[in-house]
């Protein structure tokens, strides 16, 4: 109930800043990406399994410079709660010319079954809808990880026209898919296949004021 009235709370707040627009952010869904939050960004997106069945996903983060701090919550059908916090550094920031590199560290307290990892992801937006007509806009990453980030891992993400968008990406471990609907710019509606279980849910979109 907290974090539902948190979340209404953080989306009025939002839509009260008039100079908003919408921004790359990381990750795509477990995967980092080669982009963070900046200074005046923060993102917060929920994904819940039907009847709790399989426990419910929450991602909150926020930016300062070329530095973020996230965290993934895991929340159980029986109740228990996994926090993975994760800090970024992005090394070198994407440009027309050049990909988005960062360093990162996952999962800091080790709460995981997988435990703390480190890795190096990097994120470039590809002018596909010049040869995709359906496509407006898409990016890809790729990364390598040790740790609990068993090696490699990739993902990408797809706008699509009237606001739909699909991504995808394979986390190390497993592959992990989301299509939804941007009716605004700061929120999106999504379904999501998250390691091979079926979830519903929302997401704040970052925002640069």
């Amino acid at each position: 109930m907290k974090i539902a009235l948190w979340t209404i709370s953080a989306l009025i707040v939002l839509s009260l800043l008039q100079s908003a627009m919408p921004v790359t952010a990381n990750p795509i869904l477990f995967v980092p990406t080669g982009n963070t939050l900046t200074t005046g960004q923060f993102r917060a997106e929920a994904a819940f399994s039907p009847n709790n069945e399989n426990g419910k996903y929450f991602w909150l983060g926020a930016g300062l410079l070329q530095f973020e701090a996230n965290l993934i919550r895991f929340e159980s059908p029986t109740g228990e709660k996994e926090n993975l916090i994760g800090a970024q550094w992005n090394f070198l920031p994407e440009t027309l010319l050049t990909p988005g590199i960062s360093f990162g560290v996952k999962d800091i307290a080790s709460e995981s079954e997988e435990g703390i990892g480190g890795y190096l992801a990097i994120t470039k937006h590809i002018p596909i809808g010049e040869a995709v007509s359906l496509v407006k806009d898409f990016s890809a990453t790729v990364g390598v990880g040790v740790g609990g980030i068993k090696g490699l891992f990739a993902g990408f993400e797809a706008k699509l026209p009237l606001g739909f968008f699909v991504q995808g990406e394979y986390d190390s471990h497993d592959l992990n898919a989301a299509a939804g609907w941007q009716p605004i710019n700061m929120f999106r509606v999504k379904a999501y296949s998250l390691r091979k279980e079926f979830f519903f849910g929302a997401e704040l979109v970052p925002i640069l004021f």
